[in-house]
């Protein structure tokens, strides 16, 4: 299905994720949290942000999945070996 129905379709549904999505990123820096953001377009393509917790978006990307799968690969091995590394000072 083509044309102008299935644009309109397309825009009103996306809407509905954008205000969705902007609203817990908006309760996280409500909390003062930071984050990154991924968002997949198709599927080779993500759009990546961070924000800080005041609000304001400090970066933003585009780059191919695979990038993005290796970052994200980074980031749990950094967090898990961080926690692993606490446990063991507080075991001592």
């Amino acid at each position: 299905m083509t044309g102008k129905k299935s644009v309109d379709k397309v825009s009103k549904g996306l809407n509905s994720l954008i205000d969705e999505f902007s609203s817990a990123v908006k309760e996280m820096v409500n909390a003062g949290e930071a984050t990154v953001v991924h968002l997949a377009v198709g599927s080779s393509r993500v759009i990546k942000a961070a924000i800080d917790a005041t609000g304001e978006v400090t970066k933003i990307t585009v780059e191919t999945a695979g990038n993005v799968v290796g970052t994200v690969a980074d980031g749990v091995k950094n967090v898990v070996s961080h926690v692993g590394h606490k446990k063991e000072e507080e075991n001592e």
